[in-house]
């Protein structure tokens, strides 16, 4: 059984005297104490980051000292022993800059104060103010005094300059607070200011990190470790952890956190950060066994609700959704009886994911809602903005297509305020999505452009893989077959090298449809069985279903429309299961078009107007031009020769919208319903000609799939004239 050292939390000072410029003081000296505090490993220190959450999440200002209301809010919150709380004063030029220190140390678990100390000090000898008050903190503590070489560490462990403490003192405070771009520009006038001092540019790595800048902050890293030596030996072992976290070293990661777990068992956040390197090496089995010894350190740290969220991103990692589920249940019961609101909207958010993905659409809004509301309370910007994308995403799964468009927008305005370029790249490409799907195929390719070449900024490979397939939708779409293929095969090299299966099913699905156009359907059906089996490997049974949805397709080609219909029918029952409205609409629409091949217009026709309602209501462009054609082909067939000339002033003015959209293959099919139509009304020389424009214009352009049909459709009513003569 771990026998846990007493915690101490050292909160930020209050500025007694009104000038902002001094407000820098309130960091630098907290963080100084701590430093003092923990000077010999005696007693374990609450993260300045959690001390930050906790006070957003609490409403607590800067005071003095704390009543026993609030010291028993905060040790549920943090879980911490001792509080130290305080005031500051810049006494001014009168007094030769002089400083005073008031501090009251407190039993968060008696509510009684413990010790209140003033000292006296100046601007240029700092660090002798806070090592006299933490001598007499240490006192009331009943730990040691401070060695002459832990002196020597604490005092290396600062800065050598005061303009250096100033602008490192506000950018921390920035950066704990989510104003991640002004925490930048602090630190890196500080790095300018002192090069050689290796905690600022860890700081400047984690803001680098932050914003989306992943080789910017890998190299910061690397300084702050090559200028780690003088460091404690918990603090340098800290520093290189985060290094080799940013160069996803994660075997060495786990070692060095591993060194720290084993040095300090009581302390969580280092078991933490074991669990996570663990994880993100993909050893799920080995992050569980550590989040079991989380689990077996005493009341409050067993307890500490982030616990449970790691144990989730373990669980969904091994495809144990029920496991997951219960962790965030757990997670979310303990932040709420701690008061731990960003916690709670965390466990909410993923909550919110877990039902999306597990078909529990009930029960999405009412998470998403919490936790938006928990993030605006906190005027956690960055928490906002992540539940709007996840609105986004619950929308456009309902095909709400306006809907999404405006919470993607909104997410984005905040990201793009915010300077989070890797945050900001996403939703340039959930709104290329989304454009794709309202028919504004210019749009659609700026915003997957601008995702490009945000990703290729903070080299973001696997983020250039997403865009890649979204820019080969768009190409695919505009006939643009070989640039579309080139877009694919890229994405797919990329998500091979990282490992990314989801998303090189995704791809492997879209080069495919690509090969089909081209006429390659045993090349496309090869493809299209690798993407079925991954997204099987991985769990998605939505994204399965829909590539069954393109294996059906196949089946349509080669005249098979009873399976094609069967295959439609298994897809829509999994949309229906899983709430993918987005893609029930297309499973409904390709069985309509199978039951029009086998004669059953009536069926069809109930099906077709099905889709073309769902399709005008959620603003699919694309969508609802193929819904006509198949509507068109429907009424050429079941109605009076009159109706059936209707369609086909129906079917050129589909013809000419989707060329104005752009939509290439579509307007193919619409020009071979044409002269399938006008051959079947017996304007053989019209009709004639125009598929044989047709199959001429498809294989010029690549489209050899459709250069067949247009000739199968010429030699068909050829044979049926040659029969009709010989009768």
């Amino acid at each position: 059984m771990v026998s846990p050292r007493r915690s101490v939390a050292v909160l930020s000072f209050k500025n007694l005297s009104g000038d902002t410029q001094e407000a820098w003081l309130s960091t630098a000296l907290s963080d100084w104490l701590t430093t003092e505090l923990t000077a010999g490993e005696q007693v374990r220190a609450i993260p300045a980051e959690s001390i930050a959450r906790m006070k957003m999440e609490l409403s607590l200002p800067d005071m003095e000292s704390l009543g026993r209301d609030s010291l028993k809010r905060i040790r549920k919150n943090l879980g911490t022993d001792y509080l130290v709380s305080g005031s500051y004063a810049a006494l001014g030029a009168k007094s030769q800059g002089q400083i005073r220190l008031d501090l009251h140390l407190q039993d968060t678990r008696s509510g009684e104060t413990v010790a209140a100390i003033s000292e006296l000090g100046t601007e240029a000898r700092l660090l002798d103010l806070v090592s006299r008050a933490g001598e007499h903190l240490r006192e009331k503590l009943g730990i040691r005094a401070v060695t002459r070489e832990e002196a020597a560490e604490v005092a290396i462990a600062l800065p050598s300059n005061s303009q250096t403490t100033k602008l490192f003192s506000e950018g921390l405070a920035k950066l704990r607070v989510f104003d991640t771009l002004a925490a930048r520009d602090l630190l890196l006038r500080a790095v300018a200011a002192e090069p050689e001092y290796a905690l600022s540019h860890a700081a400047l790595a984690s803001a680098w990190e932050q914003l989306g800048y992943d080789e910017k902050a890998q190299a910061e890293a690397k300084k702050a470790f090559d200028l780690s030596s003088s460091l404690s030996r918990a603090e340098r072992l800290l520093v290189e952890g985060r290094y080799r976290e940013t160069s996803r070293n994660w075997g060495k990661a786990i070692e060095i956190y591993h060194a720290l777990f084993d040095f300090f068992p009581d302390n969580l956040d280092y078991g933490l950060a074991l669990t996570n390197s663990e994880l993100m090496s993909n050893k799920w089995q080995d992050a569980l066994a550590t989040i079991d010894a989380l689990r077996a350190l005493p009341a409050p740290l067993r307890d500490d609700p982030r616990i449970d969220l790691a144990e989730n991103d373990a669980a969904r990692s091994l495809g144990d959704m029920r496991r997951a589920e219960a962790a965030l249940a757990r997670a979310a019961e303990k932040a709420q009886a701690a008061g731990a609101s960003l916690l709670l909207a965390k466990a909410r958010r993923e909550q919110a994911w877990l039902f999306e993905n597990s078909g529990k659409q009930a029960e999405v809004e009412g998470a998403i809602r919490e936790a938006k509301q928990l993030y605006v309370v906190a005027n956690d910007r960055l928490g906002v903005a992540a539940t709007a994308t996840l609105e986004a995403i619950a929308l456009k799964r309902q095909a709400d297509y306006l809907g999404a468009r405006k919470k993607y927008e909104e997410s984005l305005d905040i990201y793009r305020e915010s300077g989070n370029k890797m945050s900001l790249s996403n939703e340039y490409n959930n709104l290329g999505d989304i454009l794709f799907y309202l028919g504004d195929l210019e749009g659609a390719r700026k915003n997957f452009q601008a995702a490009l070449a945000t990703y290729g900024e903070i080299g973001d490979q696997n983020g250039v893989a997403l865009a890649q397939i979204g820019l080969g939708d768009i190409l695919l779409a505009r006939g643009k077959h070989s640039e579309a293929k080139e877009m694919y095969e890229s994405s797919l090299d990329i998500c091979h090298q990282l490992g990314s299966r989801g998303r090189q099913a995704v791809a492997l699905d879209g080069a495919a449809t690509a090969q089909r156009m081209e006429g390659d359907a045993e090349g496309a059906r090869k493809r299209y069985k690798q993407a079925i089996s991954i997204f099987e490997e991985v769990g998605d049974k939505s994204e399965e279903a829909h590539v069954r949805l393109h294996l059906a397709e196949i089946l349509l080609d080669e005249g098979k429309a009873a399976e094609a219909e069967s295959l439609a029918r298994q897809s829509a029952d999994v949309f229906l299961e899983t709430r993918a409205e987005q893609y029930l609409v297309e499973a409904h629409l390709l069985e309509s078009t199978a039951l029009t091949a086998q004669g059953q217009n009536a069926e069809a026709r109930k099906r077709i107007e099905q889709v073309t309602k769902a399709a005008t209501d959620s603003h699919n462009r694309r969508l609802e031009l193929k819904a006509a054609i198949t509507s068109a082909r429907i009424q050429a067939v079941s109605a009076s020769p009159a109706e059936a000339a209707e369609s086909v002033k129906r079917l050129r003015k589909i013809m000419s919208d989707a060329g104005e959209a752009s939509f290439v293959d579509v307007l193919l099919d619409a020009r071979l319903a044409v002269g399938e139509i006008e051959l079947s009304l017996g304007n053989r020389t019209e009709g004639r000609a125009h598929l044989e424009a047709l199959e001429k214009d498809a294989k010029n352009g690549g489209f050899q799939l459709m250069a067949r049909k247009a000739a199968a459709a010429l030699e068909s009513k050829q044979e049926h004239t040659a029969l009709r003569v010989q009768n």
